[in-house]
């Protein structure tokens, strides 16, 4: 089966180490499918990008990248609804720094995942053709490297690895080869003819590698010029000899005497294969196109889970011995997939595929199945599990941020059965707070566990709507939080920071930094999409400098990038790449102004702009920011005809600041 990405997610993927065709096929299937690349170009063959079968797929290396800019890239693409795959050396999972970008991906929260790849380590056991685990002689492989300029926790230094006398892989350590052998020897299993292998830039074109032993091996590194992308393997597993006289130690596992659970002693016949796990006996539709999945065990609950998929959309996964008769009486054709063996590993098998899952099983069996697989909320799908009539529909998780309540009570709908909400604030009947209205962002970092902790045990909540939000959108803020009792509105931001609130909810399009010097481990902010961004650019202004302008007049104003609810310009600059690129990744529309009605606005209205002389118009940046603004409800690429009879200037939060290739204004839409 192919991999199938999941939009707004970012794959760290392991390339292998240097030729393309040692990728893994998951990793490769994710690279074709994948709306960004960013790969370690240093280190990373270029041909590995060539995998991509997205001719718009965005390819960047990240060498000359700095961490931040490394996560900004990331976070702002999965944002969007893109699939980013950042292609590391090697596997990910050896000194590939990815903790520190996973930190700044869930400090989004950005979900990711982990590609294994094939490290580099092997790579070179194989091109020498050695067995780095040596019946009797080495059964350890130890992976680590010298202390350099990052050291080495206590007990790691190469001279306490020594001590071993097994198989030994050093990364990123031919710069120091003669302290490296100073140690080894010191550790003392180790002798100066101890074979060693320092193999240079395995499986790449130009890869070359020498042999010797621990006192010849510094000179014949030094002669060979290897300064980096080299590995060090030493032990006495590389032992030439060892592979003249493999009689020398023969491994028990092909042994005719050594019985196992596959094999008794008797090798008079050849023991039949044990059969797959679960085989795919048929398969229509590809499962992909799917949100849902609908899994059952039984033969009732397979005649039930057809329905469901049939009314959901869904696939259907259903026992193999039950398909044929579930899937004949349907009137539509479904996707659906048969399986044999556990319902575990189909469940395990659909878990990052579909958004949703539905379980026709016993409550047991369900929670059995996910609980090795549950992680955090923001990235878990909806789980919802039910009986075979239909009767009692359960949401097992993600019941406010996966919609599992929904989807409960859909089912419910479809089954005539009963929907077992158990969300305190669903049965008490107050917000969820963790499922604002729709395009509304919720900060990062914000305490949204503890806020909705606090409101279903009628504990005092502070709410702060930014009086400077239009009214009718504090109107809609106000509508979604109800009026609970417990929920106190303030005047200030700053009430918020009295012990007396145990919590507070803050409703803002400004940035974090309107709530600088508050408490945030009780705070959850949240940003609805009110802000509008005019822009005019040059020709071929490129993608980055206008986030570059952006950016830098959204901080400065202190207005937060995740309140902006489109951009904005004059119609002949939509097909502009950097403006397209840009609002792609923002996952924002961009909106076409007609030239026609910017000219039928006063110029006085606004700042100078050379457009007044350059194309007779009376700007970009500003008149499109508050016409888009006033047009609020386009969708197409041109607002609608009649706004530029607006009082254009009464929404302008940002006059127009002016950058090398871009001019940037902001406003503030008024209707919602």
């Amino acid at each position: 089966m192919n991999a199938i990405a999941s939009a707004g997610t970012v794959y760290f993927i392991g390339a292998g180490p240097g030729a393309a065709d040692l990728i893994t096929v998951r990793g490769a299937q994710l690279i074709a499918v994948a709306d960004v690349i960013l790969y370690a170009d240093s280190l990373v063959q270029e041909a590995i990008t060539q995998l991509s079968r997205k001719s718009a797929a965005r390819v960047i290396g990240s060498s000359g990248l700095h961490l931040t800019q490394i996560v900004e890239v990331m976070v702002l693409a999965a944002q969007a609804g893109q699939t980013v795959a950042r292609v590391h050396t090697g596997d990910p999972s050896l000194y590939g720094a990815i903790q520190e970008q996973i930190a700044g991906l869930e400090q989004h929260g950005i979900p990711w995942e982990i590609v294994p790849g094939v490290t580099a380590a092997f790579a070179a056991a194989a091109r020498l053709g050695v067995e780095l685990t040596q019946p009797e002689l080495a059964q350890t492989v130890i992976l680590s490297r010298m202390a350099g300029r990052t050291p080495v926790p206590t007990g790691e230094e190469l001279r306490s690895l020594a001590t071993h006398g097994t198989t030994l892989v050093l990364y990123l350590s031919v710069a120091q080869i003669e302290q490296m052998v100073n140690e080894l020897l010191a550790g003392g299993a180790y002798t100066g003819e101890t074979p060693v292998a320092v193999v240079y830039r395995v499986t790449w074109p130009d890869e070359q590698w020498v042999t010797g032993t621990l006192s010849t091996i510094a000179a014949q590194v030094r002669a060979a010029g290897y300064t980096r992308h080299t590995l060090i393997l030493v032990g006495p597993a590389l032992d030439a000899a060892l592979h003249r006289q493999r009689s020398a130690a023969v491994s028990r596992l092909y042994d005719a005497s050594f019985a196992h659970g596959y094999r008794s002693t008797s090798t008079s016949a050849v023991p039949t294969p044990p059969p797959q796990s679960h085989p795919r006996i048929a398969q229509t539709v590809q499962p992909s196109a799917h949100t849902t999945a609908v899994i059952a065990v039984t033969r009732q609950g397979s005649l039930l889970a057809a329905r469901l998929a049939e009314a959901l959309s869904a696939v259907l996964i259903v026992p193999a011995r039950f398909v044929h008769r579930t899937i004949e009486g349907l009137q539509t054709q479904i996707a659906w997939h048969s399986y044999e063996g556990s319902v575990l590993d189909e469940i395990h098998q659909y878990w990052l595929q579909q958004r949703r899952l539905v379980l026709i099983m016993a409550t047991g069996i369900a929670v059995r199945a996910i609980a090795p697989l549950v992680t955090q909320k923001q990235y878990d799908p909806a789980v919802v599990c039910l009986d075979e009539q239909g009767h009692s529909i359960i949401p097992l998780l993600g019941g406010h941020q996966a919609g599992a309540n929904d989807l409960a009570r859909q089912i419910a709908g479809i089954t005539r059965g009963y929907a077992a909400i158990t969300t305190a604030s669903d049965v008490q009947q107050k917000p969820a707070l963790d499922r604002p209205p729709p395009r509304w962002s919720i900060a990062a970092g914000s305490e949204l566990t503890h806020a909705s902790a606090c409101l279903v045990n009628d504990d005092c909540i502070g709410v702060f709507i930014d009086p400077s939000l239009p009214p009718t959108m504090q109107q809609q803020s106000a509508a979604w939080l109800g009026s609970a009792e417990h929920l106190v509105h303030v005047t200030q931001v700053h009430d918020l920071a009295r012990s007396y609130y145990v919590a507070g909810l803050v409703i803002s399009h400004q940035a974090t930094s309107l709530v600088a010097g508050l408490p945030r481990h009780k705070l959850v902010i949240y940003h609805p999409p009110v802000l509008v961004v005019g822009m005019g650019c040059r020709r071929q202004a490129s993608y980055e400098s206008l986030h570059t302008a952006l950016h830098t007049t959204l901080t400065d104003a202190g207005l937060a990038l995740e309140s902006v609810a489109m951009l904005a310009t004059v119609d002949f600059k939509v097909s502009e790449p950097g403006l397209q690129t840009l609002a792609r990744v923002l996952n924002l529309p961009l909106i076409g102004i007609a030239q026609t009605q910017l000219e039928a606005l006063d110029a006085n209205q606004f700042s100078p702009s050379a457009a007044q002389d350059q194309l007779g118009l009376p700007g970009v940046a500003e008149p499109c920011a508050v016409l888009a603004a006033a047009g609020h409800n386009a969708t197409a690429v041109t607002v609608a005809e009649g706004v530029a009879r607006c009082a254009p200037t009464s929404a302008l939060l940002v006059p127009k600041r002016r950058f090398p290739t871009s001019t940037v204004a902001i406003a503030m839409q008024q209707h919602f």
